[in-house]
């Protein structure tokens, strides 16, 4: 009696070559930014995030430069693997900003409605390979095999086993040198670094438009390029 599972969740990820090559000059940068701004504006078990904090545009810094073009390349393959035609669309890195995880300090779970794709890459993770320094969480509300709503709550001892049928949230550990890519509308979140050392990751929000001259329906479903938009006169 088989059992079919269809529409899965394509996480992308790679293990960076040149990683360590690049770990100290990134922590460096990291650390240099959260400390011209670092007045926290989050609760104090929360990560410094540095969207929240105006440090979101280190897409435009060139000490990340190397992570902005492994971000572009990968992402690239990415869709491809998802089979769009790369010629039909254009890619822009929207927002792009560090994440430092303190002990006992977490990511909240949340999505990113404003963009296409989400990246995190990970710098530096005490403990590298385990879920002490805290894991990527991705929920799933969709619950598609849940057959009566609620049958999975903690409320409740009715599943009695989870598995691959059932389970509501999926757990990355965290790995040095580790780029993943997903749906920026995913519910995600980071559970609790446990250690006493850093964990320092980078994220990139990404937005898909259509290409100039590819419209035949694909502005219903993709923006068009920003260079055919007309700001509003002051």
């Amino acid at each position: 009696m088989p059992i079919d599972a269809w529409f899965p969740l394509a996480i992308y990820y790679e293990d960076l070559p040149d990683a360590l090559l690049h770990r100290e000059g990134l922590i460096k940068a990291v650390l240099a930014l959260e400390e011209q701004g670092y007045a926290a504006r989050n609760f104090p078990e929360m990560a410094w995030t540095g969207d929240l904090h105006g440090v979101e545009q280190i897409h435009a810094d060139p000490r990340f430069a190397w992570v902005v073009e492994q971000v572009e390349i990968h992402t690239r393959c990415y869709l491809q693997e998802l089979g769009l035609d790369l010629n039909q669309i254009e890619l822009y890195i929207q927002r792009g900003w560090p994440v430092v995880s303190r002990h006992q300090q977490e990511v909240g779970d949340h999505c990113h409605n404003t963009a296409n794709i989400s990246a995190v890459y990970y710098v530096a993770v005490p403990a590298s390979g385990t879920d002490e320094a805290g894991c990527l969480t991705f929920f799933d509300d969709a619950r598609l095999n849940e057959v009566s709503p609620g049958l999975g709550s903690e409320n409740t001892d009715i599943v009695s086993s989870w598995n691959y049928l059932n389970q509501d949230q999926a757990l990355y550990l965290p790995t040095e040198g580790r780029l993943i890519l997903f749906p920026a509308k995913q519910r995600h979140g980071v559970t609790i670094n446990h250690t006493d050392e850093l964990r320092i990751s980078l994220s990139f929000d990404i937005v898909l438009t259509a290409a100039p001259g590819q419209a035949a329906g694909s502005y219903e479903f993709l923006t068009p390029p920003p260079s055919q938009w007309r700001r509003f006169k002051s």
